[in-house]
């Protein structure tokens, strides 16, 4: 192994790059690290926007006069996304994919 450490030129035995590769593997893991923490932290502002939006559904359903219009409104929250929120939007809008979860 020595022979064939000081047998490669004087430019490669350099310390420049071990630590230059060095840096490369820690900057690539902090890239990493930010990526993964920046989607959980949109995963956690989705699950928030969800339950806040579900919470005020479900409070609207229970300020209903009628036990049957509750019942109701309760009912459609609890029911299957409509086939008119499935279909894509138009061309050049932005569309927020909430969870129903």
């Amino acid at each position: 192994m020595l022979a064939w450490w000081y047998g490669l030129p004087p430019e490669l035995r350099s310390p420049k790059w071990p630590a230059t590769l060095s840096f490369l593997t820690i900057l690539a893991l902090l890239m990493g690290f930010h990526s993964v923490v920046q989607s959980s932290v949109r995963q956690g502002e989705l699950l928030r926007m969800s339950v806040a939006t579900r919470t005020q559904a479900e409070w609207r359903c229970h300020a209903l006069q009628g036990d049957r219009q509750r019942a109701h409104c309760l009912r459609q929250l609890d029911a299957a996304p409509s086939m008119a929120a499935a279909t894509p939007p138009p061309e050049n809008t932005a569309a927020l994919q909430v969870a129903q979860r």
